[in-house]
């Protein structure tokens, strides 16, 4: 008759890792600025936009929160806004 043997136990006691998501941003304390978590995406000559995979997983890039890049600014909303000939209906 065989028994199992424990060679060793192992206990962690930090807390787990949080997993990176769209949105997350960092702090560079060299440049003094806040960076943004958001999918890379290609935009077409069409004006249409498609976030970018690999493999089936997103690409991620992180860029200057406010800046044009970050479209989640108003910055490049109104960038779009210019290149596709849109106004907002207030």
């Amino acid at each position: 008759m065989s028994t199992s043997r424990i060679d060793s136990i192992r206990y962690s006691s930090s807390p787990a890792r949080k997993k990176p998501q769209a949105g997350d941003e960092r702090f560079l304390k060299g440049r003094q600025v806040t960076q943004i978590r958001q999918q890379r995406m290609h935009t077409y000559a069409g004006g249409g936009m498609a976030g970018l995979v690999s493999n089936g997983r997103p690409l991620w890039e992180l860029v200057d929160k406010g800046s044009e890049c970050d479209r989640t600014s108003e910055a490049w909303k109104a960038k779009r806004a210019a290149e596709w000939g849109v106004h907002d209906a207030d």
